[in-house]
């Protein structure tokens, strides 16, 4: 597989139509900082700082392929309860089809509850359905057949909460046999495969591949010894069994195989990696890319989902940013992708300019940066921006600035924003606080007004 090729595959994917059925959850995020132990009990107690609710489990899942670019149709059951309405609210605020959500009165929504402190995960609190609750299956394969016929692709992503029932699995398979329509599945922990019998691609994670096949994986050769078996077992097209830090397998048979490696130094969390890898892989197959290259990027989507706490998505921009300019790119951001995912335990710290002209005396002005112990984010005005103010471009353009400043130590994120200043970006991120050069003491500064608003400290830096 060539750069070119690979860059190409991802890049000619227009709109693909994709369905994920699966068990809908409420993910929330109860983010704070830990002071003292409890009087109460020997256990820390957190001040939470910030609560946040997203789409959890099948729900994930959609939220990748949305900000991949697909459109999305999602079939599940959720609850008459708080949790099932915050679910169908986000899927609405997302414009995602909802015409397959099923409403039933008899289940129970799924809830996890996590509670973070910094980067440290001290608790999850789960709320379950009951287990062999009833839900119309007819509603729901009637949904299926109505809907396939129409789709690039469908995935299947089976948490074990009873709503992928055997009989639902099988008509599944018949209609996509039938329509010649590609499946991938990321199935529950359990030792019986034969449920997944007929479709187009598994994606076991390293837990759920040794509770399949009943042996631990400790090397490539049990890898391949599991996938054989799996393979073997259910008569799928391909086995791709996801290894967090370790990378990925893509297994057709013993002769045709292959380990896509791992593209990051650092793991903070493996949380969603496993949807990431099921998401790009689909959103590839359904934009008729090959096998191959959907593995190469459902890794490297991975890659970036593991350096980061919590789950976040990427857009195909930010996956060829990354394809193009390696690791380092992860410093640079999108200002929705910053949001997401600025520390709760470090003080954010901002500064923004041209950049355009970048010299020793902004490297030296950066670097000083790490005075301040904080969480130092960089904006830089766009291509267009500079032009309108200056009347011409750049010479370096924005990418290339960013790629520059990225690699400066004491730079942590660099976000390029088209407005003419920085005051929407410092209104979004709400930073501590806002450094600028000496030049700027005792004169009006276009951020002046907002700077005033989120009640910020400037600093005012020796410039060089």
């Amino acid at each position: 597989m060539s750069n070119s090729n690979l860059r190409q595959a991802l890049e000619n994917i227009d709109v693909p139509r994709i369905l994920v059925v699966g068990d809908l959850m409420l993910d929330h995020y109860s983010w704070g900082e830990v002071a003292r132990i409890s009087p109460e009990a020997p256990i820390p107690v957190m001040k939470v700082l910030r609560e946040d609710q997203r789409l959890g489990g099948a729900g994930n899942v959609v939220m990748n392929l949305v900000t991949l670019g697909a459109k999305v149709s999602v079939c599940g059951v959720i609850g008459k309860d708080e949790t099932g309405d915050t679910i169908y609210k986000l899927l609405a605020e997302n414009s995602i089809d909802r015409s397959g959500i099923i409403v039933s009165e008899n289940h129970k929504s799924c809830l996890k509850h996590r509670m973070i402190a910094g980067q440290t995960h001290l608790l999850r609190m789960d709320i379950d359905p009951e287990p062999d609750t009833d839900f119309p299956q007819n509603q729901m394969i009637e949904f299926l057949h109505d809907t396939l016929p129409n789709c690039d692709a469908a995935i299947v992503s089976d948490y074990g909460k009873g709503m992928l029932s055997s009989i639902v699995l099988k008509e599944l398979s018949s209609c996509v046999k039938k329509h010649g329509i590609p499946v991938i599945v990321d199935p529950k922990r359990t030792s019986d495969y034969s449920i997944y019998k007929g479709f187009t691609i598994i994606k076991p994670n390293r837990k759920e591949t040794e509770t399949a096949v009943g042996f631990s994986l400790n090397n490539r050769n049990d890898i391949l010894r599991a996938a054989e078996k799996l393979k073997k077992d259910v008569h799928l097209d391909y086995l791709v069994i996801s290894l967090d830090q370790d990378g990925l397998l893509l297994y057709q048979n013993s002769d045709n195989y292959h380990f896509f490696e791992a593209h990051t130094e650092e793991v903070f969390d493996v949380v969603g990696a496993g949807d990431t890898v099921t998401s790009v892989l689909a959103f590839m197959i359904a934009g008729k890319a090959n096998i191959e290259e959907a593995a190469y990027w459902a890794q490297l989507a991975a890659s970036m989902e593991i350096k980061h706490v919590g789950v976040v998505s990427f857009t195909k921009n930010e996956l060829l940013q990354r394809f193009e300019f390696g690791e380092s790119s992860m410093k640079i951001s999108s200002l929705e992708q910053l949001c997401q995912t600025l520390p709760k335990d470090l003080p954010v710290i901002f500064t923004n300019g041209f950049f355009d002209n970048i010299s020793a005396g902004h490297l030296k002005f950066l670097d000083q940066l790490k005075t301040l112990k904080g969480f130092n984010v960089v904006g830089i005005n766009s291509d267009k921006s500079i032009t309108k103010q200056k009347g011409k471009p750049p010479l370096l353009n924005e990418r290339e600035r960013a790629m520059l400043l990225s690699a400066i130590e004491a730079v942590d994120r660099v976000v390029i924003f088209n407005e003419l200043d920085a005051s929407s970006m410092i209104s979004s991120i709400r930073p501590h606080v806002i450094v600028k050069g000496k030049s700027f003491l005792n004169k009006k500064m276009p951020e002046e007004k907002v700077i005033k608003e989120i009640g910020a400290k400037l600093e005012f830096f020796p410039e060089y």
